[in-house]
């Protein structure tokens, strides 16, 4: 389930849980090698250390660059575009080293020197970052258009209605990954429970009749345990419905998420 709200509301409520995930204790994660300082351990100011990987969109990291020739500066340097915005890096000791770090797209530099009062301010200012959805999200030919609440399709606008485009931006969440009907009612419907009404299969009958006018038939599948998934274009195969595999981990990595 999604850490945000897409639900039947007025506008602004709709829009204002579309934009924003719902309020969590801060995580971060550390990148750097060996024990985390200890000045520097978000813990102290209540914050959620995350073990489970490398640099993440989905909470901030904090890293140490050492100095400019060392291995550490260099593996600060391969994070990926999109995350190096959500990343605080450590050690720049200088104006210069800042000012690089800034160039190359981090979304903070500071020194050793720094009082943890203020590091953690400047963390928490990277941390709601991580709060706020993506106005776009695109897979292959199909573009999300988050404030527009509008799906395109090569480049054709679907014309979806709210509750349409709520449920396949719910699907584009785990794209290549079945989604429930009983999460789609509680994300979506905000209900707790799975109704007797048809009203998914509607909804989807026609999100998917939508998507076929723009050339993208088939990229809505529906699950052998019941429930639908998102292909993305790549993933698409001719020939039978099974051929629709889903990748989760190779699906997801083809999302791209534009501010």
């Amino acid at each position: 389930m999604p850490p945000y709200r897409i639900g039947k509301q007025a506008d602004g409520g709709f829009m204002a849980n579309l934009l924003r995930r719902d309020d969590t204790p801060y995580s971060f994660r550390w990148l750097g090698s060996g024990r985390i300082p200890h000045l520097f351990d978000l813990r102290h100011c209540g914050w959620a250390l995350d073990e489970t990987g490398g640099p993440s969109s989905e909470c901030i990291g904090v890293a140490h660059a050492g100095r400019l020739d060392s291995a550490d500066w260099q593996q600060v340097l391969t994070f990926p575009d999109e995350v190096r915005r959500f990343t605080l890096v450590l050690g720049a000791t200088t104006a210069h080293e800042r000012a690089r770090l800034f160039q190359a797209g981090f979304g903070e530099a500071v020194t050793d020197t720094i009082e943890l009062g203020e590091f953690e301010a400047r963390a928490s200012r990277l941390a709601e970052l991580t709060r706020w959805l993506p106005r776009h999200r695109r897979l292959g030919p199909l573009e999300l258009d988050l404030l527009a609440r509008e799906a395109f399709g090569n480049g054709k606008a679907l014309n979806l209605n709210p509750r349409e485009f709520a449920l396949i931006w719910r699907l584009a969440d785990t794209p290549g990954e079945p989604v429930s009907k009983q999460e789609l009612i509680h994300d979506v419907w905000r209900m707790g429970f799975v109704p007797e009404t048809n009203s998914i299969a509607v909804h989807m009958s026609r999100l998917r009749r939508k998507l076929g006018f723009v050339g993208m038939s088939g990229i809505i599948t529906t699950a052998p345990a019941g429930g639908y998934c998102l292909v993305p274009p790549v993933e698409r195969r001719s020939g039978s419905a099974t051929a629709f595999s889903a990748r989760g981990a190779s699906a997801a990595s083809i999302v791209q998420l534009t501010a």
